[in-house]
């Protein structure tokens, strides 16, 4: 005897099973609040992320440099403030700017900052002078400014979109694209 099983649920009643095994609670498409640590209080997307655990100023990165730089970097940071709240993080190296993800940053030289943006295209604009690719779909974009004029209208136009992928705006496009 054959015994033929017929599958009763409905695409409606998947949907809030898959949702109601969600951790804590959440519905899919929610964001999970940011995780800190315990040491540095610096937050990350995913809990006990690997990362230095150190606490530096800003101050830091301008003694001894070209005194404009602080104001070139402060104009810098204003751009990428028009887009919505960044955490700036200064590192021992490097000042990184995060909304949920670090997305934007700057190291800063002797007279010029090098900055970093994460993108995920490569723009073949001729300002960039190193595009890396350290896992596929993310590219990171490095400039050099060392004047108020470096921060054109194509640098703010980069910025806006590496803010935006700051926000995980492009994870929830690509969850968008796979519900079709």
């Amino acid at each position: 005897m054959k015994i033929t099983m017929i599958d009763t649920t409905t695409k409606k009643t998947k949907k809030r099973a898959k949702e109601s095994a969600l951790p804590s609670g959440r519905r899919r498409g929610e964001r999970t609040p940011l995780w800190r640590c315990p040491r540095c209080g610096h937050r990350f997307v995913t809990m006990n992320m690997w990362h230095s655990c150190t606490n530096h100023s800003l101050a830091e990165h301008f003694r001894g440099k070209n005194p404009g730089l602080r104001k070139l970097f402060d104009r810098y940071l204003a751009t990428v403030r028009r887009f919505g709240p960044v955490t700036v993080i200064p590192q021992k190296t490097r000042i990184s700017f995060q909304g949920r993800v670090r997305f934007a940053g700057a190291v800063v030289r002797k007279n010029w900052l090098e900055g970093g943006v994460w993108l995920t295209r490569r723009d073949p604009h001729p300002r960039f002078f190193r595009v890396e690719e350290p896992v596929p779909g993310c590219h990171v974009h490095h400039f050099r400014i060392a004047t108020v004029r470096g921060m054109d209208a194509h640098l703010r136009k980069i910025l806006r979109e590496s803010y935006a992928v700051g926000q995980q705006g492009h994870l929830s496009r690509t969850r968008e694209r796979a519900r079709k």
